[in-house]
C-alpha cells in the first residue's frame, strides 16, 4: 500500500502474453487511453494495489479518509480534520455532501462498514486487512453521520498518514453484492465509474456528482507489460498516456508531438545485503567499502536524467522523518579498497545477488554497471537470475542461496520497512541488534515532532552500519500524447480528475 509496501526493486515480470497494442484508433472525443505495465491483480478490491501503477483505476474509483501530497504531508481526503482524543482513540470528521457512484450518501457509517469487513476473516489477510491488523485497529464506531471513532491497541501517531490507503467503498452495495461480485463493479467516491473491468482492460466513465469533479467524459486503461508496445501506442495515438517508459524514448515522444513527465517515486532503491549468513558482509567495513565503490552519480546522470540523487539512507524526500543531514557515501574507490585490506580482503572475494529478469526500466543495466564498479575493488558480483516465487519464499522463509538482491522499501513511514530489515522478522536476512530499542523508541513516539526526530536517528545509525549498498529515490517516466492537457503527478498519485484534452478532443 501506499505507505508501507516493501517489494522487489525490479518489477513483477509478467506471465501474461505480451500483446502488442498498436491500433491506430485514437480514444473517442473528451475520452482518453492509458497504457500500463500492469492492472490490479484482484479486481477492483480497494483493499490491494497500493502503488502506481497498477493502483491508478483504483485511485480513480475509491477515496482514502487522507491524501499524501508531493511532499509527503498528510492532507484532507475524505476526512476534513482529526485529533488524537488518547493516544489510541482517534476522531476522524467528515466531509459534507459526498455521494458514492450509484447515489448512496457518503458518511460515517461507510467508514464503520468498511473497517469492520477489513477486520473480517474475507479481508483480514488482504494488503490492507494486514496492515490494519499491523497498526493495532480493532474498531469503528460512528459518532454522528459525520465523525467517526477509530480505535486501537497501540500507539502510533502517524495513524492519518496511513488512512489515505484505507478506501472506503458503498456499504449497501456490497452487501447486496458480496465481495467478490463488488471487484467486478466497484462502487467508490472518486471522479469515475467503471462500465467494465477485466483483467486486461477497465472502461470507466465519469461520475459528475464527484467532490473530485472530473474535467474528461471517458478512460480506458490498458494492461500493456511490454515497454516497447507502450511506446508504440503512445506515439501512433491509439494510446494518450503511457506510464513505465524511459528517458530514451523522450526524442521519440517530443518527435510525435508529445512530453515525458518525470515522478520521483515514494521508494528508495538498494542493494541489500544478507548478513546473517557467514560471510564478508558481518563485517560492517566491508559493507561501507562497497558503498564508497558504487558510482551512483553516474548511473543517475545515465538512467535518470540527474532527475535523483544519491541516497545514504533508505528513505527520500517525502518520508516522515527522512534526514536531510545524512549524505550519500562519496565515490572513493581507493578508501574503497584501503578498507578491504585494513579488514583482510585485499584481494576481494565473490558476491552473488539475486535479480528478477524483465525488471523496470533500466534496473539490470543499473545492476551491471554497479558490478563493474565493484570489480573494479576485486569484487566478483555475480547477478544469478531468480524467480518472483522463489524470491519470496527466500524473503519470507531465509534460505537465500545468494549474499545480496536488488530491493526497493515503497513507504512514506520507514519505520515501517523494519519490518522486514531488521532482527524482528521471522526470517531476517539483516539483524543488527543495537538499531532495535532506536526503533522501539521511535514507533512510541508521543508526538509528531518525536517521531520525525526518532525516526532520523534511526536512519542515521543505519547510515552509519549499512545493511546493503544505498543506492537512490525510485523514479518513472510516463509519457504524454499531444492531447494530454494539465496532467500532474507526484509521489504515488495521478490527478486523474484535473486531465483535460487541448481543443477539447
Amino acid at each position: 500500500m501506499k505507505n508501507i509496501i516493501i517489494t522487489t526493486n525490479i518489477v513483477i515480470f509478467s506471465i501474461f502474453l505480451i500483446f502488442s497494442y498498436t491500433g491506430d484508433t485514437p480514444a473517442e472525443e473528451n475520452g482518453i487511453r492509458i497504457g500500463l505495465p500492469t492492472l490490479p491483480t484482484t479486481l477492483g478490491s480497494p483493499f490491494s494495489g497500493f502503488s502506481l501503477p497498477s493502483a491508478l483505476p483504483l485511485d480513480a474509483v475509491f477515496d482514502g479518509l487522507t491524501i499524501i501530497d508531493e511532499h509527503g504531508a498528510t492532507q484532507p481526503g475524505l476526512a476534513l480534520s482529526w485529533q488524537a482524543e488518547t493516544p489510541n482513540r482517534w476522531i476522524f470528521y467528515l466531509k459534507k455532501k459526498v455521494k458514492f457512484s450509484n447515489g448512496e450518501i457518503f458518511d460515517a457509517s461507510a467508514i464503520e462498514e468498511t473497517i469492520k469487513i477489513l477486520l473480517s476473516k474475507e479481508a483480514s489477510n488482504t494488503s490492507l486487512g494486514t496492515t490494519i491488523n499491523r497498526l493495532g485497529i480493532i474498531n469503528a464506531k460512528k459518532r454522528d453521520d459525520l465523525t467517526i471513532e477509530i480505535l486501537t491497541q497501540t500507539n502510533d501517531v502517524l495513524i492519518p498518514q496511513y488512512m489515505s490507503a484505507l478506501r472506503i467503498l458503498a456499504p449497501k452495495a456490497l452487501k447486496r453484492k458480496g465481495l467478490q461480485a463488488f471487484t467486478r463493479s466497484p462502487i467508490g467516491t472518486g471522479p469515475f465509474k467503471p462500465l467494465s473491468w477485466s483483467e486486461g482492460r477497465i472502461v470507466m466513465t465519469s461520475f459528475s456528482e464527484s467532490w473530485r469533479k472530473p474535467k474528461l467524459k471517458k478512460i480506458e486503461f490498458i494492461k500493456l507489460p511490454d515497454s516497447a508496445s507502450r511506446l508504440q501506442g503512445l506515439i501512433s495515438g491509439s494510446l494518450d498516456i503511457a506510464l513505465g517508459l524511459s528517458p530514451e524514448d523522450n526524442r521519440m515522444i517530443k518527435d510525435s508531438g508529445g512530453r515525458l513527465w518525470i515522478r520521483k517515486e515514494p521508494g528508495t532503491n538498494f542493494l541489500a545485503f544478507v548478513t546473517t549468513k557467514d560471510s564478508p558482509l558481518k563485517n560492517v567495513n566491508i559493507r561501507i567499502a562497497l558503498n564508497h565503490a558504487v558510482n551512483k552519480q553516474k548511473i543517475i546522470d545515465t538512467f535518470f536524467q540527474g532527475a535523483v540523487k544519491a541516497e545514504g539512507q533508505i528513505a527520500h524526500s517525502m518520508s516522515f522523518g527522512y534526514n536531510p543531514n545524512i549524505e550519500a557515501y562519496e565515490y572513493d574507490p581507493i578508501k574503497a579498497k584501503r578498507l578491504l585490506q585494513d579488514e583482510g580482503y585485499p584481494d576481494g572475494f565473490t558476491l552473488p545477488i539475486l535479480l528478477i529478469p524483465g525488471g523496470n526500466a533500466h534496473s539490470q543495466d543499473w545492476y551491471q554497471q554497479i558490478a563493474s564498479d565493484l570489480s573494479k575493488i576485486n569484487i566478483n558480483m555475480e547477478i544469478r537470475p531468480a524467480t518472483l516465487p522463489k524470491y519470496l519464499d527466500y524473503l519470507y522463509n531465509g534460505g537465500w542461496p545468494s549474499l545480496g538482491f536488488a530491493m526497493t522499501a515503497f513507504t512514506f513511514d520507514p519505520l515501517a520497512a523494519y519490518r522486514i530489515r531488521s532482527c524482528s522478522w521471522k526470517h531476517p536476512y539483516h539483524c543488527d541488534q543495537k538499531i532495535m530499542p532506536l526503533i522501539r523508541k521511535a514507533r512510541n513516539a508521543k508526538t509528531l515532532d518525536e517521531r520525525r526526530t526518532l525516526t532520523r536517528n534511526v536512519l542515521s545509525h543505519e547510515h552509519n552500519n549499512p545493511p546493503g549498498i544505498f543506492l537512490w529515490q525510485s523514479t518513472s517516466f510516463e509519457g504524454l500524447g499531444p492531447r494530454i492537457k494539465n496532467y500532474w503527478s507526484g509521489a504515488d498519485t495521478i490527478n486523474v480528475e484535473d486531465i483535460t484534452l487541448k481543443n477539447g478532443k
